[in-house]
């Protein structure tokens, strides 16, 4: 598929994404996030794509994809936050394995956020540790909203691909 013909189907497909999106999250925000985290993924492979394949199906496979992971960064993110805020214990129903293993991924995780370029982990940090919705960020930093977006997304693939080298997934 060449990349005028997905720019078409991109936008034909991005209200069924965000509808997947708000469906799973309840959230505006970050539905949007599952949009443009999907149409990123997709954009990389489209040349790879031929127009006689499902592409909404597999639209639909990698939005619902990209929910469950930013469901997981989010949940890293919240654990993250009650540490930062005092409280190193994970849980108390974690065993010592668990604790330790909960204590090497916070590591990891800020390892990752500490490798991004400065505007990058700025911007990720906005949105993902202090809930700034994207209209926010743009607002404050005079970026783009759509670039934003694309900044945001493009760093947490960042930080996710580097936890999971890190953490050997």
């Amino acid at each position: 598929m060449d990349k005028t013909t997905f720019e078409q189907t991109a936008a034909r497909l991005r209200p069924l994404i965000l509808r997947i999106g708000r469906d799973f999250f309840g959230s505006a925000d970050d539905a949007e996030d599952v949009a443009q985290e999907t149409l990123v993924q997709l954009w990389r492979y489209c040349e790879q794509l031929d127009e006689g394949r499902n592409v909404e199906a597999l639209a639909v496979r990698v939005a619902k994809n990209c929910c469950v992971n930013l469901k997981r960064r989010q949940h890293l993110t919240l654990v993250r936050g009650a540490d930062s805020m005092g409280d190193t214990s994970p849980s108390p129903h974690f065993s010592p394995h668990q604790e330790v293993e909960h204590k090497e991924g916070l590591s990891a995780l800020e390892e990752a956020i500490g490798q991004l370029q400065p505007r990058e982990r700025q911007l990720f940090e906005m949105r993902q540790q202090e809930g700034f919705s994207t209209e926010e960020i743009a607002r404050q930093t005079g970026i783009a909203k759509a670039s934003v977006q694309s900044m945001v997304a493009m760093a947490r693939k960042k930080v996710f691909n580097e936890m999971k080298r890190r953490m050997n997934l």
